[in-house]
């Protein structure tokens, strides 16, 4: 399976429900899933597997896939 790999624009505490992730691209995405982990870093690369707007994030050097869904 390919992913697009994309970078965080600036730092993330990592996942929460309702986190909001700003890419360097220009997206964001928000967590829909209820998945808590806690990382603290600074413009870390995600994997990003979506479809019509939802998908799966995960963020380099964390466990787990997180559910999103774009809202810009």
């Amino acid at each position: 399976m390919e992913y697009d790999k994309e970078t965080i624009k600036g730092s993330t505490d990592g996942y929460s429900l309702g986190t909001k992730f700003e890419l360097t691209n220009g997206q964001v995405w928000e967590q829909t899933s209820v998945d808590d982990e806690y990382v603290h870093q600074f413009m870390p690369e995600v994997l990003l597997e979506t479809a019509d707007g939802i998908g799966k994030l995960k963020i380099n050097d964390m466990n787990d896939w997180v559910e999103v869904k774009r809202i810009v």
